[in-house]
């Protein structure tokens, strides 16, 4: 049997392919004459119409997932066929024609499908096509565009005012979910390394209320982008200077007004900053009238900043004040004579001190005197237009500590001989009782000059000894002595 058929396949073997070879070509000129008429899918895109139908109604549309790319069946010659593409159809969704579909619960747009070429030779054959579509609330607000920098400025240098150059009022709309979110609108200008004023154009940027960039794809916004300048000014370091006003109450001393800050940084034009040298803020800031203990108060030195000049840094416009008051107190001090200087003396004229030491009441601020010795407190005397014989001296006593003070008059007492006189009468030595008593004198100057000579002068010299008892530390070694106020 399969030897029989298969003789049969092999008998005249080349003239069966002979006509099968003839079968297609004569296939395919039927196919060519015939033209027949096939089907084929195409896809394009949707095109929403009349879509201010929707928005008049105050209703914000978006198309579901990817409804808005629709495939379809068209029916046409095959020569047809070859000749189209999906460029050659259009699919558009009358807004006007919306519908709500009950069993779906979405809301869907008919699809009108249109072909652009040889449209009365082809048809399309497929069901009937729809746009779904999510119908919410449309939102709309506006936003006044606020102006920030990003970057850090040159050293040396400073922001100014940084402002939105022309309008800054941005409106949008879209759908109400996401418009209802906004919360500011930005623009930011980047400042990085300028030292000149600088304008640029950027995007604003809107944020919601925890600051996170809100996505504007389906928003619609009045202005695409704005212009923004930043300008660059100069700084300067400057200290503050208080003043008080008023006393302490009696028995006090203001011993000084300390401040959190002593220098501020401003910024402003370099015209304007080279005239300015300090901050002074006024003495009605800071009251002291007839208080006995220190003054705490907060001030606002931005109000006090010269013409045309700002803060560098805003945190340092609020600085905390402390007027600071101490009890006055007294104290009495041993000063040596050595610490004085007689100046203006005669022309032949000596000037011999009569004591080794004068005391000297000082007063003052508590801390301060606590420091101040004998042996720290110096002056002067004038002698000036003095003839010989005894004579005390008022001292202009001179101190270190800014809030201490000399209580009372303070006097030297000092013996001015004539020279020339001395040295007359003892050369000619003419009258005992005379010559004896310049001697002594002579003798007892010269005592005085080193220490106060004891055997001549022991009232003197119980005097002092009696000063020194009564100071305490004082006398020889020149110890303070305190009193109270």
């Amino acid at each position: 049997m399969l030897k029989r058929l298969g003789k049969t396949i092999t008998n005249n073997f080349s003239l069966k392919i002979l006509a099968v070879i003839l079968a297609v070509v004569l296939w395919v000129v039927v196919i060519n004459i015939d033209d027949p008429t096939t089907s084929k899918t195409y896809t394009t895109n949707v095109v929403a119409e009349n879509t201010d139908y929707i928005t008049s109604q105050n209703k914000y549309y978006e198309p579901l997932d990817s409804s808005n790319v629709v495939s379809f069946r068209v029916s046409a010659a095959r020569s047809v066929h070859d000749e189209l593409s999906n460029a050659d159809f259009s699919a558009t969704a009358d807004m006007e024609n919306i519908e709500y579909d009950e069993g779906s619960g979405i809301y869907r747009v008919p699809v009108t499908i249109t072909a652009k070429r040889y449209s009365n030779k082809v048809s399309v054959v497929s069901k009937q096509l729809y746009l779904e579509v999510a119908l919410e609330d449309r939102g709309t607000c506006q936003k006044a565009i606020t102006a920030a920098t990003k970057g850090t400025v040159m050293d040396g240098c400073a922001l100014g005012t940084v402002q939105i150059v022309g309008s800054n009022l941005l409106k949008v709309s879209g759908p109400a979910s996401i418009v209802s979110q906004i919360d500011t609108a930005v623009a930011t200008i980047n400042v990085e390394g300028m030292s000149t004023d600088v304008t640029d154009s950027v995007v604003p940027v809107l944020y919601d209320a925890d600051g996170n960039v809100i996505d504007t794809t389906k928003l619609t916004l009045s202005l695409s982008t704005v212009n923004i300048s930043a300008q660059i000014l100069n700084t300067k370091d400057v200290p503050l200077e208080f003043e008080a006003k008023g006393e302490p109450a009696d028995g006090y001393v203001l011993t000084g007004v300390e401040s959190s800050l002593d220098n501020v940084r401003i910024k402003g034009e370099a015209a304007t900053l080279n005239t300015v040298s300090k901050i002074t803020i006024p003495q009605e800031v800071l009251d002291i009238s007839g208080i006995t203990e220190d003054l705490t108060t907060t001030v606002d030195i931005s109000s006090y900043l010269p013409s045309g000049t700002a803060l560098v840094l805003n945190s340092d416009a609020k600085v905390e004040v402390t007027a600071k008051v101490e009890p006055v107190v007294k104290a009495t001090y041993e000063v040596p004579v050595a610490n004085f200087t007689i100046q203006n003396v005669r022309d032949g004229y000596n000037a011999n001190y009569m004591e080794s030491t004068v005391a000297v009441e000082i007063s003052g601020a508590e801390s301060e005197l606590a420091g101040i010795s004998a042996k720290d407190i110096t002056g002067t005397a004038d002698a000036s237009n003095l003839g010989a014989g005894e004579h005390h001296l008022n001292v202009q006593i001179t101190l270190e500590q800014e809030h201490c003070w000399v209580t009372g008059t303070v006097t030297l007492p000092v013996i001015i001989t004539d020279h020339n006189t001395a040295e007359t009468g003892t050369s000619d030595n003419t009258d005992t009782t005379d010559s004896e008593s310049k001697t002594n004198d002579t003798a007892g100057t010269a005592a005085a000059g080193d220490a106060a000579d004891k055997s001549d002068k022991t009232d003197k010299t119980d005097k002092t000894d009696k000063t020194a008892t009564e100071n305490g530390a004082a006398g020889s070694d020149a110890e303070r002595s305190s009193n109270n106020p």
